[in-house]
């Protein structure tokens, strides 16, 4: 791990596929940093980012960190293009409501709808997603913090798993400052 969630501060802002921080998981990304960032608003991939793509729950250990990002004070909105029915259930047992519409994520304006929603200036928001070219470079190109972290399952869709290896071998999943690195190895997942 380059520096401990003690230590963290905000790191330079990407404008490309670089995310601007990286962790294991979402449970390692403390909701008090976070606001000590000056982020106000968390937009939230859902599959293989809070739950593994092959469920349609939250595991207790993501709900929990679910409820203390809420806690926190911190507006929160789901953006996913996953299956309906998967984010329906998702919205039933979070209480996160999904941003309006259907989220054609990579286009950056399934992003802006969500800072809509949200009601936020995209420097007041963090985008969390396990995907660099769904989840992090569009809501790098319109402004809006990232933080990748690694996928819950090896499980995913088929057009996934191209990214996933084009993003490897680009080295993609490292942060745009190695000062954003909170994770074990970006560069592993």
């Amino acid at each position: 791990m380059a520096s401990t969630p003690e230590a963290m501060t905000r790191s330079a802002k990407s404008r490309g596929p670089h995310p601007d921080y990286s962790f294991d998981r979402v449970t390692d990304i403390d909701p008090a940093w976070i606001k000590e960032l000056g982020i106000t608003g968390v937009m939230l991939d859902i599959d293989n980012t809070i739950t593994r793509w092959e469920d349609h729950h939250v595991p207790a250990a993501e709900l929990e960190w679910l409820q203390r990002l809420k806690g926190a004070g911190l507006a929160c909105r789901l953006i996913s293009n996953g299956i309906g029915s998967k984010r329906a259930k998702i919205v039933e047992q979070t209480g996160i409501p999904q941003s309006r519409g259907l989220a054609v994520k990579p286009m950056p304006a399934a992003f802006q709808k969500c800072l809509r929603d949200l009601n936020l200036p995209a420097d007041k928001v963090l985008m969390i997603g396990d995907i660099v070219m769904t989840d992090i470079l569009p809501a790098n190109r319109i402004g809006v913090w990232t933080c990748l972290v690694k996928p819950l399952s090896h499980i995913d869709f088929i057009g996934t798993k191209a990214w996933r290896i084009m993003e490897r071998a680009m080295k993609w999943r490292r942060p745009f400052t190695k000062e954003g690195d909170f994770s074990a190895g970006a560069d592993e997942a």
